[in-house]
């Protein structure tokens, strides 16, 4: 099964993985084939980051639901079903370790439960298999940013950081910021 939101057709094909949540706008599931389609509301301004991120490699979108658990962006609809958010929940961490190992660019938009879940959790993990030079952005509120240790990634990753402040899950200036270093890394 495909595991991408978008093809490039970039000189450099970098893998890009991006981790975020659900929506609870949705679209009517007979109106969309697509799970990036399906999520409205909130999940839009990361499916339209996704999009932009395209223009420089694959880009996976990886999605937690409360009601559906772990998702890809290419899952299609029809496939849905209500999921144990446990298992979702494990699945959906494994991914973020998968990617830290192998992808390029890694954007973890999330909020404080989900992010403590994901990403505090197996920070450990994370760091001490972190792929080299690759580019991270971590959105999430300051407690949760709080509760690792950013400067364990220096110099090893190129880091973005914002701390979120109510429902956005990136700031313009934040999604400016992330697509300059890609595209100068590309």
């Amino acid at each position: 099964m495909a595991n991408y939101l978008i093809q490039s057709n970039a000189s450099i094909n970098m893998k890009i993985e991006v981790f975020t949540e659900g929506s609870s706008t949705t679209a009517n599931r007979e109106d969309v084939e697509y799970v990036k389609d399906f999520f409205k509301g909130t999940f839009l301004p990361v499916y339209n980051l996704a999009e932009k991120l395209g223009k420089y490699g694959d880009v996976s979108v990886n999605i937690l639901s409360n009601e559906y658990g772990y998702l890809r962006g290419s899952d299609r609809v029809q496939s849905l079903s209500d999921e144990d958010n446990q298992s979702g929940q494990k699945q959906f961490s494994k991914s973020l370790m998968q990617a830290a190992k192998q992808a390029d660019v890694v954007v973890v938009l999330l909020s404080k439960s989900a992010f403590k879940a994901s990403v505090s959790s197996q920070w450990g993990q994370i760091v001490s298999n972190i792929k080299k030079e690759s580019v991270w952005c971590l959105g999430a509120s300051k407690s949760a940013i709080n509760s690792i240790n950013i400067e364990e990634l220096q110099p090893t990753v190129e880091i973005i950081v914002y701390e979120r402040v109510g429902v956005a899950r990136i700031s313009s200036k934040g999604k400016k910021q992330l697509l300059e270093i890609v595209y100068d890394k590309n």
